[in-house]
């Protein structure tokens, strides 16, 4: 996997999202494993941007398979919190995809960074044979979005 820091991002897709209880561990924090859940939501809505829904993808026969995960955990996040998930392609090569991700509390104002991943994925077709990303299709996944109103359902 690339460097696990993510660096800033060049077209970052940003969406917020409040803290359930059910995500809360007993000391009423963020469960670690939650996180994952944020980075694949964060990873659908950055792919829905760009015109791209997986539901399309996988209708066609294609599936982003996530080989690797990394995460930095820098803060503690609690139930009620209000979370800005921060997403974007770090690399293409290949079959391979880097997603970056961040995680951060709006503290009115302010952004407190909470944690922050590199999250690995391979693209198969269906049998589960790794494929190449096309150019074109590269482009997308590191371009910018789309303007709005034209971006997937």
């Amino acid at each position: 996997m690339p460097d696990a820091r993510p660096q800033p991002p060049t077209y970052p897709h940003r969406m917020t999202l409040r803290v359930r209880y059910p995500e809360a561990d007993p000391m009423g924090r963020v469960h670690h494993g939650v996180y994952l859940q944020y980075f694949e939501m964060g990873r659908t809505e950055y792919m829905r941007a760009r015109g791209v829904t997986y539901r399309e993808m996988e209708a066609a026969g294609h599936f982003i398979a996530i080989a690797g995960v990394e995460v930095k955990y820098r803060a503690a996040a609690r139930y009620d919190d209000l979370l800005i998930i921060e997403t974007w392609v770090k690399e293409v090569r290949g079959a391979r995809v880097f997603f970056a991700n961040r995680v951060l509390r709006d503290d009115g104002g302010r952004e407190t960074l909470i944690a922050e991943a590199v999250v690995g994925g391979a693209l198969l077709v269906a049998g589960g044979q790794p494929r190449r990303f096309t150019e074109e299709e590269a482009a997308v996944m590191l371009g910018p979005p789309q303007a709005p109103g034209t971006a997937g359902r």
